[in-house]
């Protein structure tokens, strides 16, 4: 969902809240905004404002009924053409490849990583972890060699750059929690 669709959904939902608020007071016996309500509908100028709010709401309904039906394929994708047909994969589980190959690489202890789909391939950006005791270069060039590498030979896609930021030297493995 994008900035776009959020704000619709926020200015959707303060409008449904305001609406629904002012129904409980209609029913506790406050009845200004009826007459209002009746007013702007007896001029030609209230029923056209009226009719455009009701026609922006129904807009806004429309829009966010589409968003909550339409198909999603898991964000965004990368797509290879083989002479059989077309083959998506999922930036997500080439990241997920990609952090694996990471903490294979000896003296990495943890990993963040992000994948970026680009014209000549993917793409990689990391922030690791990394054990006191190692060189932090030899092992920078090591995690991109062999991501370089292995993405190539399982995915098919190449890496056009991985870009490696060290957040920590620490001794401890974090690990992550299962859900």
């Amino acid at each position: 969902m994008g900035i776009l669709d959020r704000v619709i959904l926020i200015v959707y939902n303060f409008t449904l809240a305001f609406l629904s608020s002012l129904i409980v007071l209609l029913a506790l016996g406050w009845t200004s905004p009826l007459l209002w309500l009746s007013s702007s509908l007896a001029s030609g100028q209230g029923r056209v404002l009226v009719g455009l709010s009701g026609l922006a709401l129904f807009l806004l309904s429309l829009r966010l009924i589409y968003l909550g039906f339409r198909r999603r394929y898991g964000g965004q994708t990368v797509i290879q053409e083989t002479p059989l047909g077309e083959v998506r994969i999922a930036l997500e589980a080439i990241e997920n490849l990609v952090k694996k190959v990471a903490r294979q690489v000896p003296g990495v202890r943890d990993v963040r990583a992000g994948v970026t789909n680009q014209p000549a391939g993917v793409a990689a950006s990391l922030r690791i972890t990394v054990s006191p005791d190692v060189n932090i270069p030899e092992v920078s060039d090591q995690v991109q060699n062999s991501i370089k590498n292995y993405v190539r030979s399982v995915v098919g896609i190449g890496v056009t750059e991985v870009r490696i930021a060290v957040e920590n030297i620490t001794n401890e493995v974090k690990r992550s929690r299962v859900e």
